[in-house]
């Protein structure tokens, strides 16, 4: 969905490159790859305090960022209805972020390398009731109601067909910041932390 969502980097295309270029090794662990990196030594480990207090500065997301790694990814994607392969396979895309935020307006441009689709834009406004938009597989989807809670930015996210009503916060951790997506229906969620480019 968005606040820059380009959540999961795949479709058929990265299936068939990731079997064309990878051994049987690599395949089969694909899933693993990124939970198996060390954390960042950029990134906070705390987790985010949200609270609806209002003082704590809001930070801006504007700037230019890569995925250096995913946390319970595989996971989630199948719980969202995503074929094991097509969770596994996600696993080798690189996501590239441009963010523009300016007060309360985001502009977001979000693609994958190698370019499995056409690169997504989404420009929104924090407060909105609803913004339509898709997955980066072509899903539809519904941004809810995105807004600040303390220095988090938080909205809810719908899947149309299937459904599924999911959580999506924004935030900082040291340099880096974070997309924590949670399904509270099913216990789950997962973590994308991105660093700066350049």
């Amino acid at each position: 969905a968005v606040l820059a969502w380009g959540i999961f980097g795949q479709n058929l295309g990265l299936r068939a490159w990731a079997l064309a270029t990878s051994d049987q090794t690599t395949a089969d662990s694909a899933g693993s790859i990124l939970s198996a990196m060390a954390p960042s030594p950029h990134c906070d480990s705390r987790p985010p305090s949200p609270t609806s207090d209002g003082w704590e500065e809001k930070p801006n997301f504007s700037g230019e960022w890569h995925l250096e790694r995913s946390e319970n990814q595989q996971e989630f994607m199948r719980a969202i209805g995503y074929s094991a392969l097509i969770a596994q396979m996600a696993g080798l895309a690189l996501v590239q972020q441009s963010i523009q935020h300016h007060d309360d307006e985001m502009r977001c441009r979000s693609e994958t390398v190698p370019p499995l689709a056409p690169t997504r834009f989404t420009n929104f406004r924090i407060g909105v009731d609803e913004v339509k938009t898709s997955d980066e597989v072509g899903r539809e989807t519904v941004l809810m109601r995105p807004t600040w809670r303390g220095d988090v930015l938080v909205a809810g996210v719908r899947y149309v067909k299937p459904a599924h009503e999911l959580r999506l916060e924004r935030y900082m951790e040291g340099d880096c910041m974070v997309e924590r997506l949670r399904y509270p229906g099913k216990g789950l969620e997962m973590r994308r932390i991105f660093m700066r480019s350049g």
